[in-house]
Formats: C-alpha cells, structure tokens, sequence
C-alpha cells in the first residue's frame, strides 16, 4: 500500500455509482427511446423516398405507376409497408422493422419467380403479363445513417445522465 491513502466513502458516490448500475442493468427504457426514434427516421424515409444515406429510391415503372392506388412509392391504399413497428428483440437490442411479407424483397430487391406454375401472370397498366421472372429494385428503408448514430448516442448519453441526475437532487 502506498505510504498515504484514503478511502472513498461517499453517500453521494455511492448513490451515483448504485443509480449507473440500475441504469446499466435496465436498459429498456433506453432501447424504447432508440426504438421510437428509429421507427420514426424511417418513416420518414417513407415520406422522403430515399434510403437511410438520402439517396432515391428508384422511380416506379411507368405501367406500374399509371394503376397505382397512390401516387407514393412503397405506400398506397392497399399497402401498409410504411407501418414501422420496433419491439425489445433482447435485454439489449431493439428491432425495427415492417411485419408485411413482402418487406424484405422491397428493401433489399431481388427476384420473383413462380413457385408452382410455368410463369407469374399479373396486370399493369391495363396490359396482361406472363413471364418467367420479375426483379424487384432495391428501395432501402431499413438502415441507420450517421444523423441517426449520432441521435442514438445522445439517447444513450442522456439516459445515464438521467441517472447521475437522480443522484444530485436539490442542493
């Protein structure tokens, strides 16, 4: 031991040290601010049409655009895509997401093929269309973008903030 020392025994530290603590152990309430702030940045990405980096999705088929119940991308009378939900996945994580099935394939693109029958047939624009195969274009919806790591991180920061601020109460 060194040749002079002391002991840190403080209420107040304590108190702080014990409110961190409770903080670090119950993260719910952090991850539920993360996870309505996320569900709303990605609405948002609804209304702008653009991925999480702000670049637009790509434009709707023209044929595709003419029958269209609403004039938007990836939203309409019909569709509830845009209806972004968040939920506690784990004591530590949070997920965002859409519940619709068809969800992944809007925001990471891809193909469509038949399962059980030699072509898909579907309508668009007033014309009929029997074919092997349609691509999906890619309209990122899903994502977190450094706005959104830097907004996280205040939440966070703010959260345990709270915390110490339980501590000091009146002077």
């Amino acid at each position: 031991m060194a040749a002079a020392s002391i002991v840190v025994d403080d209420q107040e530290i304590t108190r702080a040290l014990q409110n961190l603590l409770k903080a670090a152990g119950d993260l719910a309430p952090v991850l539920k601010n993360i996870g309505e702030y996320e569900a709303e940045a990605t609405k948002d990405r609804f209304r702008s049409e653009t991925d999480p980096d702000g670049k637009a999705w790509q434009a709707l088929n023209p044929l595709y655009k003419l029958t269209k119940k609403g004039a938007r991308i990836l939203t309409g009378q019909t569709r509830s895509l845009s209806q972004i939900v968040w939920q506690l996945a784990s004591e530590s994580s949070v997920a965002i997401g859409s519940n619709e099935v068809y969800a992944r394939i809007h925001n990471e693109g891809g193909d469509i093929v038949p399962k059980n029958a030699a072509a898909l047939v579907f309508s668009m624009g007033g014309e009929t269309f029997r074919v092997k195969r349609v691509t999906i274009p890619k309209r990122q919806f899903l994502g977190v973008n450094e706005e959104d790591r830097a907004r996280i991180e205040e939440i966070i920061q703010d959260h345990f903030e709270e915390a110490l601020a339980q501590t000091a109460g009146p002077q």
